[in-house]
Formats: structure tokens, C-alpha cells, sequence
């Protein structure tokens, strides 16, 4: 259970119980497959589609830019770096668009979180909110890419971001930065974030060990544990651990309440 302690200085800070957040995440997606899984396979497909038109516009932009470089007989080194340096861009730009997408499907989270019953349909349910989504993504993206350029090791720190920046949007942080605002406070709170996102991760990637097809549960796990995660760094857990159902070894004997 995510709760304050204080320490020796007299601040509060929050406990992280990592083993709650896998057992929420498991209960929680056997309790609603359909969401989760359909929902997780409509991101993905989303995902391959904008990677695909990114890809085509990438491809004419490096075509054209040949053409152009031809004709006013620019260097080749020249061409490589427009069209290789445009391409990038046009592809982070257009990678973006899965933003509303995977707030949507946080949303769904949330939603569950709070009582409810998420549907498929809720992936779409973040278009109202589709101008913060982009904005806090990318620069989230941003920073991570800037800090990955700083040796690697920067990024890796920052990673956690991403992830709590669409936490925060699916919270309804939408004015202007302030979900990446928030989640940056909430990482220097919680600097432990960093290793059980990197966990996590690690724990949604084992899923391809298994033909590909075990992401399609250790994903959604995933993300549903990191949001009872996020939920114990800000002090806003107030569910109680997942217990496991007992089985009384003597069919007479009273089962544990």
C-alpha cells in the first residue's frame, strides 16, 4: 500500500509496495480481458499505421529532397544529412499521434481504478483533450531523446516520465505542462519510480519470449501496475492490497474473511 511515513527531517514520503501493484494488475486483467487485451491490439495497430504513413512521408521527403539537390547540385553529403535529418523529424512528429490513443486507454485504467467497468471504446475517449495530450507527449519525448543524447545514461533516469505524464493527462492535468510538470515533481519525489519502471518494462517485454503473443497480457499488466504505482507515489492509493482466495485444506473448516 502506497502511504506517508515521516522520516528523521520531519518530511513525508511515500511507500512504494511494487508486489500490490502486480497483483492489482493481474486481478484487474483477468477481470476485464476484452479491455484490455482489444483495447492494447487497437494501440498497437494504431501505432503500425502511423508508422507506416511516417515511413511514406519520410520516403518522398528523402525523394524529393534528391531531386532538388540534383538540380541546384548539392553535395551529396548534403542530401544524405536533409533527407536522413528530415525524415527523423517527420517520423517523431507524426509518432506523437498515438498520444490521444494511450491517455484513452489510461483513461480505461482510471476507470477501473475507480469503480467502473473500462470498455474498448474508452481508447477513443481522450480526442477531447487531443491539443495537452500531443503537447505533454512530445515534450515528454523530448526530454527523454535529449537526455539519451547525454550519454544514455540521462535518458534512462528521465524514462519514467513518459508513462506519468499520460498518468497525469488520464487525471485530467490538461492545462498547458502541467502533467509533465507534475510527473517531473513526482519523479525527484520518487526517484525509486525509476527502477520499477524499469521493471515493468521489463516485465511487459517478457511477453515476446513467448511467440509474441504473451505481451498481449504482460503489457496491459504492465501498464495497469504502473498505475496503482503512480497512484502510491502521489499519496492517492486507497485500495486495499489484492489478497489471494485461500483454499481450506478440510471442506468443513471456515474460510478466511
Amino acid at each position: 500500500m502506497g502511504g506517508g511515513n515521516i522520516n528523521n527531517m520531519g518530511e513525508a514520503f511515500m511507500v512504494i509496495d511494487i508486489g500490490s501493484c502486480f497483483n492489482y494488475g493481474i486481478e484487474k486483467f483477468k477481470q476485464n480481458m476484452t479491455f484490455y487485451v482489444v483495447g492494447f491490439l487497437l494501440i498497437v495497430g494504431i501505432s503500425i499505421g502511423i508508422n507506416l504513413i511516417a515511413q511514406i512521408v519520410s520516403f518522398c521527403w528523402g525523394f524529393a529532397v534528391g531531386l532538388i539537390g540534383a538540380k541546384i547540385h548539392l553535395g551529396e553529403m548534403a542530401v544524405k544529412i536533409i533527407a536522413g535529418g528530415g525524415g527523423y523529424i517527420i517520423a517523431t512528429l507524426l509518432g506523437i499521434l498515438i498520444a490521444p490513443f494511450m491517455v484513452g486507454y489510461w483513461k480505461g485504467i482510471r476507470k477501473e481504478y475507480e469503480g467502473g467497468t473500462a470498455e474498448v471504446a474508452d481508447v477513443f475517449s481522450a480526442f477531447d483533450i487531443t491539443i495537452p495530450c500531443l503537447i505533454n507527449y512530445a515534450v515528454a519525448n523530448l526530454v527523454i531523446i535529449a537526455g539519451v543524447i547525454c550519454c544514455v545514461i540521462p535518458g534512462i533516469l528521465l524514462s519514467p516520465l513518459m508513462n506519468l505524464s499520460i498518468f497525469f493527462l488520464a487525471k485530467d492535468e490538461i492545462q498547458g505542462l502541467n502533467a509533465l510538470k507534475r510527473s517531473w515533481k513526482t519523479l525527484k519525489k520518487n526517484p525509486i519510480l525509476i527502477l520499477w519502471t524499469i521493471v515493468l518494462g521489463l516485465f511487459a517485454a517478457l511477453g515476446l519470449i513467448v511467440c509474441c503473443v504473451g505481451i498481449l497480457a504482460t503489457a496491459p499488466i504492465s501498464m495497469i501496475a504502473s498505475y496503482k504505482l503512480f497512484q502510491q507515489a502521489i499519496g492517492e492509493d486507497n485500495l486495499p492490497p489484492v489478497e489471494p482466495v485461500i483454499q481450506a485444506d478440510d471442506d468443513n473448516a471456515p474460510l478466511p474473511n
